[in-house]
């Protein structure tokens, strides 16, 4: 594996986070960036949520994985409707000695930048905004943290931060399409109808654009973002442009 290197990656929830794991397992010595299409539908906990027996029973039942990532928040629902992105960087970058919360500012802003740049009013929310009725704290997308990203009334990107000795995670979801909400829901044992209450409370590029898009079409431009917002802090000299690579 080349840690230098940009990548857009058709793949699993599961080798997303395999992934990270390796990535992370000797120090850090240069960013590097993957922009994920997943494959198949997959429920993702943060670190502190727990998995229960009945929980596996369900994600079976329902033809749909479970795992857990390296780094906190609430359970995301990943399949073609999201676009997710890892950005892996040594300790003393500059972007990663910064506070938790400040260090969340570029990342957002990527992303905000991004949804203009294809048409949407996205922005950046400097601080957490609590929901209107009933919290749901064990689903990401059902509040707004520092500096993640809403649209239309709605969020459509939620970030992730993992702070470890070898480098720093930061991590992405975006709303390609409204997905499953059922699925989440059922998959965790939580209430049927707080399905329509995440639909209420999210928003998505196809809803927004009024057309039509996959993850996989709006990768590469986020993955541009993403490096160019990165080589703005990056001091080592390059030969050229940071190379994109489709992995299938």
């Amino acid at each position: 594996m080349s840690l230098g290197a940009v990548a857009v990656c058709a793949a699993t929830a599961r080798q997303e986070q395999e992934w990270i794991a390796f990535a992370l397992r000797e120090p850090v010595s240069q960013p590097a960036v993957r922009v994920w299409a997943y494959a198949a539908a997959a429920v993702v906990l943060g670190c502190s949520g727990r998995s229960t027996p009945a929980m596996h029973e369900r994600a079976a039942a329902a033809g749909t994985e479970l795992c857990i990532r390296p780094s906190g928040g609430g359970a995301v629902l990943a399949g073609p409707w999201l676009l997710g992105t890892s950005v892996i960087l040594p300790p003393q970058h500059p972007l990663a000695v910064a506070s938790i919360v400040e260090g969340f500012r570029w990342f957002g802003l990527c992303h905000a930048a991004w949804l203009q740049s294809i048409g949407i009013a996205a922005r950046a929310v400097p601080s957490a905004v609590a929901p209107h009725g009933r919290a749901l704290p064990w689903a990401c997308f059902a509040s707004l943290s520092h500096w993640e990203v809403e649209a239309g009334g709605g969020k459509i990107v939620g970030l992730a931060q993992l702070r470890r000795r070898n480098g720093v995670l930061f991590s992405s979801a975006a709303l390609v399409a409204p997905p499953p909400w059922e699925l989440l829901c059922d998959v965790l044992g939580e209430p049927p109808e707080d399905a329509a209450v995440l639909a209420a409370r999210t928003a998505s590029c196809r809803d927004i654009l009024g057309v039509q898009t996959t993850a996989e079409a709006l990768a590469p431009s986020l993955l541009m973002r993403l490096a160019q917002g990165l080589s703005r802090f990056d001091a080592a000299p390059r030969p050229g442009p940071i190379p994109a690579v489709v992995v299938r």
